[in-house]
């Protein structure tokens, strides 16, 4: 069995049925699978082109052989208009398009499940690494996270497979569907070929009946959500962030601690000036708390281009309800300082660590990480032993592997380790996708703590080889808290 789960992360999903005009306003419900395999091989061709051909192909092929059904969440229907300009000669004009959607019920996601498919494990991790990377499903408005899933609700559509309607308040719709044999080219082909060709419907696809429930646009009201839940003991809460600039990978540490003492202001504000021990890492006596249990901020670039777009908190022991309470209303980190602009938060979601796998590479699954940002040392490296003749001791105590080896051996949530590998230290290390920025150098990351605190030892990119897959988050060294020391899986470039 193959399941993926589509998370609209703006709870919209706009796309209309093959071959109908954007303004007849006719949606397709539930995403056809010809546009879910479509979305798949332009994800590949645009972020993965060093995935090969020959093994994407069989993975499409299997998912072709089998008509899936769905987990539809409560959903409605909405539409906005615009007039949008033209020139007709030399005259300008306008003409109305009306853009129509569903609107989701927020953090509710789309399955689609595929009982039969069974795929080996490079397929599994060369689609779970494509999936990862896709942007949108439908038109480019729809902005989606989709992943590999191992457990989903009910379906509520599915394909009719004998012709006879099944009991219940049951409607049924018009789906596109690939036929196999399926090629790439079959995938590729663009809407202006077909009709250069005197075609609408692409010649490998074919239209199927599908069930839905006949309320399946009434279940839902779209409105602005409110907050109902504490929050209590959730381990994570992730935010996405706009600004007109947005910070560099390299000032990460700098916006972490930022999202520290912001979070630790509005717990205060919240609570008659009082003190949280998870959120600001000390105990009422102002003592450094020690065994990582508390909080980490983390600012990531998830999107390849070298800057922070995600921050997440990460509470290893889970926050109480007021702790939620404060992070979870953040809205803006303001840096100190004339003229620097600030970075808006807008809160996506919280839960578990396990509900964010394959969300983010942060909390995947593996034996193998690498870094995402530098380790940098907690102490300085040592030299003992007799001198040669350059006047240098021979041997290194305390360097970086033994550093990070003995941390690793603190966290109890990590195996011991295999394998410990120092990169190039003027190599830059890779993004957490492929985009727009080549990485940056360890040396290049700001390394100072404010108020005068410690700059750390010297900076280092690694590869880990666990005895055994540890989940995700990893962060390790100097400044850990603050999103320095993160490592994400080796398989994820």
């Amino acid at each position: 069995m193959l399941t993926i789960q589509f998370d609209f992360t703006a709870n919209r999903y706009h796309a209309t049925q093959w071959g109908r005009h954007v303004n007849e306003g006719v949606l397709e419900w539930p995403p056809s699978p010809w546009r879910i395999l479509r979305a798949i091989v332009a994800t590949w061709r645009r972020t993965l082109p060093d995935i090969p051909a020959d093994r994407v192909a069989p993975i499409l092929e299997s998912l072709a052989s089998e008509r899936p059904s769905y987990s539809l969440p409560p959903a409605s229907t909405a539409h906005t208009r615009h007039y949008m300009p033209y020139n007709e000669g030399s005259r300008e004009r306008t003409t109305l398009v009306i853009d129509s959607f569903v609107a989701i019920q927020p953090q509710k996601p789309v399955y689609a499940v595929w009982q039969g498919v069974e795929l080996d494990h490079q397929q599994t991790a060369d689609l779970s690494a494509i999936l990862r990377n896709m942007p949108y499903l439908g038109r480019a408005e729809s902005w989606v996270e989709s992943s590999l899933a191992f457990s989903y609700p009910k379906p509520n559509s599915a394909p009719m497979e004998n012709g006879a309607l099944p009991e219940g308040d049951i409607e049924t719709v018009r789906t596109l569907v690939p036929r196999t044999p399926i090629r790439l080219e079959d995938l590729m082909i663009e809407t202006s070929e077909l009709r250069r060709a005197g075609r609408i419907d692409p010649e490998r696809a074919q239209w199927w009946m599908y069930t839905r429930k006949a309320n399946c646009f009434t279940e839902f009201r779209s409105h602005r959500p409110r907050r109902t839940e504490s929050g209590e003991g959730a381990n994570v809460v992730r935010f996405a962030l706009s600004s007109n600039v947005l910070p560099m990978v390299k000032d990460t540490l700098r916006w972490g601690e930022l999202a520290r003492s912001s979070a630790m202001a509005k717990f205060g504000r919240q609570n008659d000036n009082g003190r949280s021990e998870t959120l600001s890492g000390k105990d009422e006596s102002g003592k450094p708390l020690k065994g990582h249990k508390h909080a980490f901020y983390l600012p990531t670039d998830e999107e390849g281009d070298g800057k922070l777009d995600h921050l997440t908190v990460w509470a290893p022991e889970g926050l109480t309800a007021k702790e939620f309470k404060a992070v979870a209303s953040l809205t803006k980190l303001k840096p100190p300082g004339r003229g620097r602009d600030p970075v808006q938060l807008a809160y996506q979601s919280h839960g578990g660590v396990e509900d964010f796998v394959g969300v983010s590479p942060l909390f995947d699954v593996s034996k193998r990480w690498r870094s995402l940002t530098p380790y940098v040392l907690t102490r300085h490296v040592k030299f003992r032993g007799p001198k040669d003749e350059n006047g240098q001791r021979r041997m290194m105590v305390d360097g970086p592997e033994d550093q990070i080896r003995r941390e690793v051996s603190l966290r109890s949530h990590l195996s011991d380790t295999d394998e410990i590998l120092i990169q190039d230290r003027h190599a830059p290390i890779p993004p957490m996708r492929r985009g727009r920025s080549d990485g940056i150098r360890p040396i290049e990351f700001f390394r100072h703590r404010r108020g005068g605190g410690s700059r750390g030892g010297g900076a280092y990119s690694f590869e880990i080889e666990f005895d055994q897959s540890v989940d995700g988050p990893i962060a390790l060294g100097f400044a850990c808290h603050y999103g320095l020391g993160l490592f994400v899986p080796a398989s994820n470039l």
